[in-house]
């Protein structure tokens, strides 16, 4: 998977300039935002690190399951997630993790997916649930995230979450590429570029054949937003999308 970031001289200057903070936590609160305008605020890294724990979030990305449960352990279970929703951080004070997944339809918990995970105090992790390359199965993607801030540009990354679709490229309309070679269960991101409002299209690799379009996206200098692809048992093509700041 490549991924071309759009740069301009200036950016190369200010990418480099913030590429050190992009591995640290933060240092701020952070505002979680969704593209139906729902916010939540969470700890700063930093206060995270102080009280030993790590931030996880949970993604659901499988479009006819209705919500999906994950939990810590027997005892600890994080918020559940409708399809195309983002939950809150939530506070895992442990560093070694066994993440189960499960679903709200029965009263009986059973584990549909598990991954094994280590997590580091003060970091944030977004677990992105979907389906696997199977015909049934389920599996997690667990991403670190790096909210750096950046007053003069957005950040942007794609999640491609819809099984049945070969690797895609993401290209703005009328413009340059910003993702290509993205495989299915795969992130690509982040990219930085400067703040931009368009159609984003997600094509075949080869850039051929419109798969997806995604009106009115959006960027805002400042914010580092999340595309997640997804595909229904029908075979239809969605996406959603949530960003995150740190408060200043």
């Amino acid at each position: 998977m490549r991924t071309h970031l759009l740069a301009t001289a200036a950016f190369v200057i200010a990418a480099f300039g913030t590429s050190a903070c992009r591995d640290a936590q933060t240092g701020e609160e952070v505002s979680t935002r969704t593209s139906t305008g729902e916010v939540s605020r969470s700890m700063s890294g930093d206060s995270a690190d102080r009280r030993g724990v790590a931030l996880v979030r949970v993604v659901n990305a499988v479009p006819d399951a209705g919500r999906v449960i994950v939990r810590a352990d027997e005892a600890h279970a994080l918020a559940t997630a409708a399809y195309g929703t983002v939950t809150p951080y939530e506070t895992i004070d442990r560093n070694w993790v066994t993440f189960q997944v499960g679903t709200t339809d029965s009263g009986t918990f059973e584990p549909l997916a598990t991954n094994r995970e280590m997590l580091t105090d003060g970091f944030r992790y977004t677990i992105v649930v979907m389906r696997d390359s199977g015909t049934t199965g389920w599996e997690t993607r667990i991403l670190r995230d790096e909210i750096a801030p950046d007053s003069a540009n957005a950040r942007v990354r794609v999640v491609h979450a819809a099984r049945g679709i070969g690797e895609i490229a993401v290209i703005r309309r009328g413009g340059e590429t910003l993702f290509d070679g993205v495989n299915f269960t795969s992130e690509a991101g982040f990219a930085t570029l400067p703040p931009w409002r368009g159609t984003l299209e997600v094509r075949t690799e080869d850039g051929n054949r419109l798969l997806h379009s995604i009106p009115n996206v959006g960027l805002e200098a400042g914010r580092s937003y999340t595309i997640v692809l997804t595909r229904s048992g029908t075979g239809r093509l969605r996406s959603f999308r949530f960003d995150d700041s740190q408060l200043c």
